[in-house]
């Protein structure tokens, strides 16, 4: 009986350490393939990256853990959708400001040319009248 307990914990420690040697495999082999993505591939790595913050975000309310791993790319996320529209409304802004200041330009010298038209024709008429005065007269 006492044989048969030995060698049933021996069969435990050997699954064990098979166990924990497949965890170390596994865990090297991931090491040295995040370490060759981040030389060798960046863009191949940003783009896992990316997806695999893509998928947090879309499985975030179906399970706490996942809530909780995502809410620092919440945070980010909603930072930067308010800077995002910070600077939208900034540059409309700015445009809007530099259209009123042009559309205001462009009325003030509009109004001088109108207004040179308008004085320069009068003369003109005054001295057409003039001239029409005195032809009438001889």
């Amino acid at each position: 009986m006492i044989e048969i307990l030995k060698d049933c914990i021996v069969l435990l420690l050997g699954l064990g350490i098979a166990l924990w040697d497949v965890v170390v495999l596994v865990m090297t082999w991931v090491g040295s393939m995040v370490y060759h993505l981040h030389l060798e591939a960046p863009r191949l790595e940003g783009l896992l990256v990316g997806v695999l913050l893509a998928w947090l975000m879309v499985r975030r309310d179906k399970h706490p853990v996942l809530r909780v791993l995502s809410s620092p790319l919440k945070l980010m996320l909603d930072i930067l959708d308010l800077a995002w529209d910070q600077a939208v409304e900034c540059v409309s802004d700015v445009i809007s400001f530099v259209l009123s200041w042009l559309n205001r330009t462009l009325a003030f010298v509009k109004g001088k040319i109108t207004s040179a038209w308008h004085w320069m024709m009068s003369s003109l008429k005054g001295v057409r009248d003039k001239l029409m005065g005195l032809s009438k007269k001889e």
